[in-house]
């Protein structure tokens, strides 16, 4: 049988709040069945990067919080550290970003988990065994949460087509160094004309894959784990982005797939189809929608509501934006490799709540 994904649209009588829209989607998931008095629940949610407008707005958050400490569960908003050298490199940084753009406890009486440690090394191994992947490095404070909540932005990105929440749960879940197997097929880089020789990546490397001689540079003992961009002060040391744009979806898949098995599917998605911005919330600003604003899904199954989210855009559009905008870029591969595994659904049945 098709999964059900539970549909509400923005069209609203002005007296109605939207919010009220989100708590009838939570419920119909049967949140408080999922979900047990005192479990540490993880909301998993994009921050955004200082200076980008169209990420999700934390007023929206405020429902699923509201639900969550009423059946009595303990709620946490989280995010992972991100691969490229930005506002939310480390830990410090990113709180710093999470509050600035409205994550905070003042706002949300939330606490808010950077779950991949202060530089990314908070991580744990999955074992997958899949077509790419044998296993997957997944942020440990995730993994260790007793159930999610993924609420996912969905929008246009430039290396899948579209985010959401196959996105959410593969790149946004994963470790520094599972960013980087997604992303490349390589190790780090140092740009030798940056690198001052100042030792910090030396001091840092975790196995010892770093020497100097009048620059620093990388050897083979290398196991991926990135924490030398995060550290190197003069930004010398950079990832080659060199993976296919559709071995990147596939890994993605893998990724979300080992998501899901380590928390024994215990995970409740909602996606947000507003201000759809063309690309991902990780740039420091952002592009005008590129289709009207929707309204709002929730399922169990992260394949099937992101796949009723893809079709509702291309219906309000009446074309395909993503494509439009990513001509060399087939979205498609995501939902081909979901059931090439046996991970969630493409077929679904959408039932609309007023």
């Amino acid at each position: 049988m098709a999964p059900t994904v539970y549909f509400s649209s923005i069209e609203n009588k002005k007296s109605d709040s939207p919010l009220n829209k989100i708590k009838q989607l939570l419920n119909k998931c049967n949140v408080s069945k999922l979900f047990k008095k005192d479990e540490l629940i993880a909301i998993k949610v994009h921050f955004g990067e200082l200076g980008n407008t169209s990420f999700i707005r934390p007023i929206y958050l405020r429902p699923v919080i509201e639900i969550l400490k009423n059946i009595q569960v303990k709620p946490f908003l989280t995010d992972t550290n991100t691969l490229y050298v930005g506002m939310r490199t480390n830990s410090v940084d990113h709180l710093h970003n999470a509050f600035v753009n409205g994550f905070n406890y003042s706002t949300l009486q939330v606490p808010v988990v950077i779950a991949d440690g202060l530089r990314g090394e908070n991580t744990q191994t999955i074992e997958v065994n899949l077509d790419l992947l044998k296993n997957v490095k997944l942020a440990n404070d995730i993994i260790n949460a007793d159930g999610m909540i993924v609420i996912s932005h969905f929008k246009g990105h430039e290396v899948s087509g579209f985010g959401g929440a196959i996105k959410n749960i593969s790149m946004g879940c994963a470790s520094r160094q599972g960013k980087l197997v997604m992303h490349s097929q390589t190790k780090p880089v140092v740009k030798q004309k940056f690198c001052t020789a100042c030792g910090r990546c030396v001091s840092n490397c975790q196995v010892g894959a770093i020497k100097i001689k009048e620059k620093a540079f990388i050897t083979k003992k290398c196991v991926g784990c990135t924490r030398c961009i995060a550290i190197c002060p003069e930004n010398a040391i950079s990832i080659q982005w060199n993976e296919s744009a559709g071995n990147t979806q596939r890994k993605m898949v893998e990724y979300a797939y080992g998501l899901n098995k380590a928390l024994k599917s215990k995970i409740i998605y909602i996606n947000i189809l507003m201000s759809m911005s063309p690309a991902c919330d990780c740039y420091p600003g952002n592009d005008k929608p590129v289709a009207n604003d929707i309204g709002f899904l929730a399922s169990c199954d992260p394949v099937a509501i992101d796949k009723a989210s893809y079709d509702l855009v291309i219906k309000e559009a009446n074309e395909d934006p993503f494509k439009k905008i990513y001509p060399d870029i087939d979205p498609d591969i995501q939902f081909e490799h979901t059931q090439k595994i046996g991970f969630g659904s493409v077929e679904y049945k959408l039932v609309k709540i007023d």
